[in-house]
């Protein structure tokens, strides 16, 4: 009798945080030039949808191979909510200047915008990863996604900020954040996020073929 030794969940457990290490330190190594997070955060996404499906190849050859190819919609898309945040930081910073009860009621609507944002983008990123299509179509389809998919609106919502949040409690948990948002925490993210993802598109994959066969 033979045992195969790496064929075992502590070490495929092992070979999968070795696959998120990979992949994040690719991401902020790509997202370094700021303009370039869209295609870094597409590449990420397109290697991510295929590990949630067992469909993984070479990790970095995929990565870089998706980056080059959806860099000009990407950056493009990128540029888009990247102009949408700053918009959207001024104005809930100028909520400083106006009366207590207006800026509360405010802050809460702002709140709620900014996280569609996240959650937009979120959608963005992943349906370029995953089809072929036009800027402007991506980016309605997100939109669309955003309240035709509200439950796993709230659940990508949650797992894309509150991490981010939590990172900033404490001067420990910004240490410790740091450091886990540098080596892991953007593919760990991704990874939770694809799984919802995952299921968002094959039921429009599944919904379009049955589509095209009524044709």
């Amino acid at each position: 009798m033979s045992f195969n030794w790496f064929d075992n969940p502590i070490m495929r457990g092992i070979g999968r945080l070795a696959d998120f290490i990979v992949l994040n330190v690719l991401w902020v190594i790509c997202s370094i030039p700021v303009i370039t997070i869209g295609a870094s955060t597409t590449a990420l996404y397109t290697v991510m949808l295929k590990l949630v499906k067992n469909e993984e190849g070479y990790i970095a050859k995929g990565f870089l191979k998706a980056f080059k190819e959806n860099f000009k919609q990407s950056t493009v898309m990128w540029l888009v909510f990247l102009v949408m945040g700053i918009v959207f930081i001024v104005d809930f910073m100028s909520l400083k200047l106006m009366p207590d009860k207006a800026a509360a009621a405010l802050q809460i609507l702002f709140l709620f915008m900014g996280a569609l944002i996240v959650a937009a983008s979120v959608y963005a990123f992943a349906l370029q990863a995953r089809f072929e299509n036009t800027v402007k179509n991506t980016l309605k389809n997100a939109l669309i996604l955003v309240f035709a998919k509200l439950p796993y609106t709230v659940l990508i919502i949650i797992i894309t900020i509150a991490p981010v949040l939590a990172t900033f409690l404490t001067v420990q948990t910004l240490v410790i954040g740091f450091t886990v948002w540098l080596f892991a925490g953007v593919a760990l993210v991704a990874w939770l996020n694809s799984f919802l993802l995952r299921s968002i598109f094959r039921k429009l994959e599944e919904s379009g073929e049955q589509e095209a066969a009524g044709e």
